[in-house]
């Protein structure tokens, strides 16, 4: 893995942009634009790419692709959709007090070897998930205990705080006991892999009843960036996923298709709470007042992105629009404070310097002159953590809880912040959706950090390929059969 992806200490970069022999150099916008002429792909064959030469272990590979592919071959205990709503998969039902959480587990369910999936299968994966170095460690640091019981058909997993949103967070695969090293892992998803290792061949009396488009589906081997990119443009590969506001470049052909995927990529401005200036919490909301979001959203991260004036994603049910007015945009109030300032952010990423920019050049002209500090991702990471800021920008992965303790009382709370009322605030939202309004009412009054936007993934596929299709932020895959495919003509 390269260096920025060391970002687990600082969980700066989600999982489906990490590196890799397969990581995916991102889209140059404007070359999405699709030809006059209609283009009538072949939908009678579906294929996608696999990386032979790395593992597809779901927690640690670290091929991107080979991650994707355990959407079609595993199955998690809850599905997050593209709205992060959450479904059961595998857990029939669930109860939860005093911290612990008993999931039953749905009967029936087999694994593409034929064997029926156990507690003990659910708890070796969430186990594996939740090892260091997995890519679930962080959404599962909050887990104290697992233990099952296959005779009772209960997985118990003990938190070491409140959190009735965690399910939202168990959108992992789930493997069967001691396969996770395997080249391929055995799943109880839709499809699986053949003994070849050249396709996926559909499970035939799925247990959850669905369909499949396919009977089959072609593995490409790519052991580049750049075979990834020929096989898509030769038609071999019907879909990649990819960032298309990241440090490096993918240009997919011009026959091509994009979906943006809401994620939990959250971009925000802190403050150095330690400092007079931002230890007033009316200096902090003034700054968050002077963020024009939209154009961040849609101008700087060219519409690969969502403005959110709150911590949680602005198409989940719930985000509070009538709490995110009163950070709302504000670009003719003047600051109630005229010190020169410094924004610190990775110099990177021009999407992230040209939000700092646009955000210093308003506060300039506001009444505080402010200059942007954009450095290497070492030095930038060296000034956050000795605290050698007035403003930083910066970008984390959230769990699909919007659990943003780590940022105010965690690893992330570089500015030092503290307020009891806002402690309290998120203790209520993670004790269920009664809390939501004591949460929001405790953040826009203490304004701990700036939230900017939500940042979106990108799925390609085929121009005319589909109609439909229903990626998520965690699985591109979700929802498989039922994504609508147009018929060749």
């Amino acid at each position: 893995m390269m260096k920025k992806t060391l970002c687990f200490i600082l969980l700066f970069i989600l999982f489906l942009s990490s590196c890799g022999v397969t990581e995916l150099p991102e889209a140059d916008i404007s070359s999405s634009a699709l030809p006059e002429e209609e283009y009538i792909p072949d939908t009678s064959v579906f294929g996608v790419a696999f990386a032979s030469n790395e593992s597809a272990d779901p927690y640690t590979t670290p091929s991107k692709i080979n991650f994707e592919l355990c959407g079609l071959i595993c199955e998690p205990l809850f599905a997050v959709s593209e709205t992060f709503e959450v479904t059961p998969v595998l857990c029939s039902d669930y109860t939860y007090s005093d911290r612990e959480y008993t999931f039953n587990i749905k009967s029936g369910v087999t694994f593409s070897d034929g064997s029926a999936l156990s507690p003990s299968d659910v708890e070796y994966s969430l186990r594996a998930a939740a090892e260091n170095g997995s890519y679930f460690a962080s959404s599962l640091s909050v887990v104290e205990s697992i233990r099952s019981s296959n005779s009772k058909g209960y997985v118990k997993v003990r938190l070491k705080y409140d959190n009735a949103r965690f399910p939202a967070l168990l959108d992992i695969p789930i493997v069967k006991s001691g396969t996770r090293k395997n080249i391929f892992p055995i799943g109880t998803g839709i499809y699986a892999p053949k003994d070849d290792k050249t396709a996926l061949v559909t499970r035939d009396n799925h247990h959850s009843g669905k369909k499949n488009h396919y009977q089959v589906i072609a593995l490409h081997d790519v052991a580049s960036s750049d075979e990834l990119v020929f096989e898509f443009d030769s038609h071999n590969i019907s879909l990649l996923a990819s960032d298309p506001t990241g440090t490096s470049q993918l240009i997919p052909s011009s026959l091509a298709e994009r979906t943006n995927v809401p994620s939990t990529l959250f971009h925000y401005v802190g403050f150095n709470t330690r400092k007079p200036l931002f230890s007033d919490k009316n200096n902090r909301r003034a700054v968050a007042r002077a963020i024009d979001r939209d154009s961040a959203a849609s101008g700087d991260f060219a519409l690969m992105g969502n403005a959110a004036a709150l911590p949680v994603h602005p198409v989940s049910a719930l985000y509070n629009h009538s709490a995110a007015e009163s950070l709302s945009y504000q670009p003719d109030t003047p600051l109630p404070f005229n010190d020169a300032l410094t924004i610190l952010v990775n110099s990177e990423n021009s999407g992230k310097v040209a939000v700092c920019k646009r955000i210093a050049e308003t506060l300039t002209r506001l009444g505080a002159p402010t200059t942007v500090r954009a450095l290497p991702f070492d030095e930038y990471t060296r000034a956050l953590s000795s605290g050698d800021f007035d403003l930083y920008y910066a970008e984390v992965a959230l769990g699909s809880d919007f659990d943003i303790t780590r940022l105010v009382a965690g690893s992330l709370n570089f500015g030092g912040f503290y307020d009891a009322s806002l402690s309290a605030g998120v203790a209520a939202y993670l004790g269920g959706d009664e809390g939501l309004s004591q949460f929001f009412t405790a953040f826009c009054d203490t304004i701990p950090f700036a939230p900017v936007l939500f940042k979106d993934t990108a799925v390609y596929t085929e121009k005319n390929f589909f109609e439909k299709i229903n990626p998520s932020s965690q699985n591109i895959y979700h929802d498989f059969c039922n994504w609508k495919i147009r018929s060749s003509v």
